[in-house]
């Protein structure tokens, strides 16, 4: 029990943050994909990364500096992993043109689609958040920590 009393590195108080974020995360996916959650099995796989890194984290946190870091490690290397496969699936295979597609929203108008219906299809670029959460939690992961900045 001392052990989880001590204090935490910038880190760690940084990965915890980001586990929260799954949670949100976690959350947030489970509504947007709760109609393609019966039609096709992929879409379970964002809700299963971000369940993985929230309790996989939660349980590796507390044991930072005795392999948890390592395993948080992975965890946040998964997750951005998922998230490029994410931004593929959501692209239909073709995540520059979306990207330039998404851009182009720049050159219109407020109030204006471009001729585009609004929600007919995945929104090419939300998997870019596990990106994001993956990328920040590799960071924190690697970098080494000074412990006279401690919380």
């Amino acid at each position: 029990m001392p052990h989880l009393l001590r204090s935490r590195t910038v880190n760690e108080v940084i990965v915890a943050a980001l586990l929260l974020g799954a949670g949100f995360l976690l959350v947030e996916v489970r509504f947007e994909h709760r109609e393609v959650l019966g039609e096709i099995w992929v879409a379970w796989v964002p809700l299963a990364c971000a369940a993985l890194l929230l309790v996989g984290g939660a349980i590796a946190l507390p044991l930072w500096r005795r392999g948890g870091r390592n395993v948080l490690t992975v965890l946040f290397g998964v997750a951005f992993v998922i998230g490029m496969i994410g931004i593929w699936f959501h692209s239909h295979g073709q995540p520059f043109a979306h990207v330039a597609k998404v851009l182009s929203a720049w050159r219109l108008h407020p109030g204006q689609n471009g001729g585009a219906p609004v929600g007919t299809e995945p929104p090419g670029l939300a998997p870019a958040a596990f990106c994001g959460l993956g990328f920040l939690g590799l960071i924190a992961c690697l970098t080494p920590a000074r412990e006279e900045r401690s919380f």
